[in-house]
C-alpha cells in the first residue's frame, strides 16, 4: 500500500526524531563509560561491601592496629599445664594502689601494692586466659591483720610470703582481642601479649618497693612438684 504525501512527510519525520534519540542514547551511554573510568581511576567508585573503605580497610585495622611498643621487661618465663596451654611471663613494674587504697581505707602508712606484668601466648593455638604470676612480699611489711592470709611457698625465701591478690588484664599490647568462650572464659589467640596487674589485697607498708616485693609462679598447675619459679624485674 502506497502512502499518500502527508503520510510520507509523517513518516520521513518520525525517523529523524528515532535517529536523533538513538544518536543521543549512544553520546550518553558512551559519556557514562567514560564518567565510570575515570572514578575507578581515582578509587572513588564503591562496590558493594566496601563503603567506608571496605573490607580491606578493615583487614588493614584488623586486630593487630592497636600493638604497641611492648615496655621494658625483666628475663621473661615460659610455664605450662598439663592440658598443652603455655604462658610467657616478663615482669615490667610495681606500685601502690592509690584508688583501691582511697575506696578500702587500710591502717595509716600502709597501701596496696601491684606488679605489672606482660602475659604472652607463644604458641600457634588459642590458650586459655589464666593469671600464673603471684605476689610475693616480705611478710614483715604485711600489716599484722593481713599476715595469717600470707603463705610461704618452697623455692622463696621463707622471710617472704604470697598473700590474697586479684589479678585483671589492663591493656592489649600485640596479637588479636581476647576471644570469648563457653561460661565466661576467654581465650588469647596465637602470638598476643596483655599487660596484667597483680595487686595484693591485704594491706602492705607504704614504703614497700621492687626490693621487697617480687613475681613468681608457684602454683601446682604450673610447676606440678618444681620449687617456685622467680620472674624477675627488669634490671
Amino acid at each position: 500500500m502506497r502512502l499518500g504525501p502527508r503520510a510520507q512527510a509523517r513518516e520521513r519525520e518520525r525517523r529523524r526524531k528515532a535517529s536523533r534519540r538513538t544518536g543521543r542514547n549512544g553520546i550518553l551511554a558512551v559519556a557514562g563509560v567514560l564518567v565510570v573510568a575515570g572514578l575507578v581511576a581515582i578509587g572513588l567508585v564503591l562496590t558493594p561491601g566496601s563503603e567506608d573503605g571496605g573490607a580491606e580497610a578493615d583487614e588493614a585495622a584488623g586486630p593487630n592496629a592497636e600493638n604497641v611498643e611492648l615496655p621494658e621487661a625483666g628475663t621473661p618465663v615460659e610455664v605450662g599445664t598439663t592440658d598443652g596451654f603455655r604462658y610467657k611471663l616478663a615482669a615490667v613494674s610495681s606500685g601502690l594502689d592509690e584508688e583501691a587504697a582511697t575506696q578500702s581505707a587500710p591502717p595509716s602508712g600502709t597501701s596496696y601494692p601491684y606488679i605489672d606484668y606482660l602475659l604472652s601466648n607463644p604458641t600457634n593455638n588459642e590458650v586459655l586466659l589464666e593469671y600464673p604470676g603471684d605476689v610475693f612480699v616480705k611478710r614483715n611489711l604485711v600489716a599484722p591483720s593481713g599476715r595469717s592470709r600470707c603463705e610461704p611457698q618452697t623455692g622463696v625465701p621463707e622471710s617472704w610470703c604470697t598473700p590474697a591478690t586479684g589479678s585483671k588484664v589492663v591493656q592489649r599490647l600485640a596479637g588479636g582481642e581476647l576471644v570469648k568462650g563457653d561460661g565466661g572464659d576467654q581465650y588469647m589467640p596465637p602470638g598476643s601479649t596483655y599487660m596484667v596487674r597483680i595487686t595484693v589485697q591485704v594491706p602492705v607498708q607504704r614504703d614497700v618497693g621492687p626490693t621487697d616485693m617480687s613475681l613468681y609462679v608457684w602454683r601446682q598447675l604450673y610447676m606440678a612438684d618444681k620449687p617456685a619459679k622467680h620472674v624477675p624485674f627488669p634490671e
